[in-house]
């Protein structure tokens, strides 16, 4: 895939729109290539500021990164959590729900 090519799951699509079918996206990809993933509560997490996600999704402001996250969690599609044990580290960890990897089993994503 080009650097400048972004694909969507359009069982996501259709569930919560394109914009969070990208950041799942984005979600999924970053559980697969990151060194901050940790392996609790029966899910494999992955640590990734809202500010990363613009960085390589730069179309998108931290907003409506912000606006998607909360309606992919509503949805059932993500889980958010913070594990730091400091105080000032307010990084959030990012999984999918049973349902948020059904859709992406099953769906459909076009390039």
């Amino acid at each position: 895939m080009n650097y400048n090519e972004r694909k969507f799951n359009t069982d996501i699509a259709a569930v919560c729109g394109l914009r969070e079918a990208v950041i799942v996206d984005f979600i999924r990809g970053w559980l697969l290539t990151s060194d901050e993933t940790t392996y609790r509560h029966g899910h494999l997490w992955v640590k990734c500021t809202q500010k990363t996600m613009t960085v390589h999704l730069s179309f998108l402001t931290e907003g409506m990164v912000r606006n998607s996250i909360r309606k992919l969690v509503k949805k059932g599609i993500i889980k958010v959590a913070k594990f730091s044990d400091y105080k000032f580290d307010h990084t959030y960890w990012y999984t999918f729900t049973a349902y948020g990897e059904e859709l992406l089993d099953d769906g459909v994503c076009i390039e």
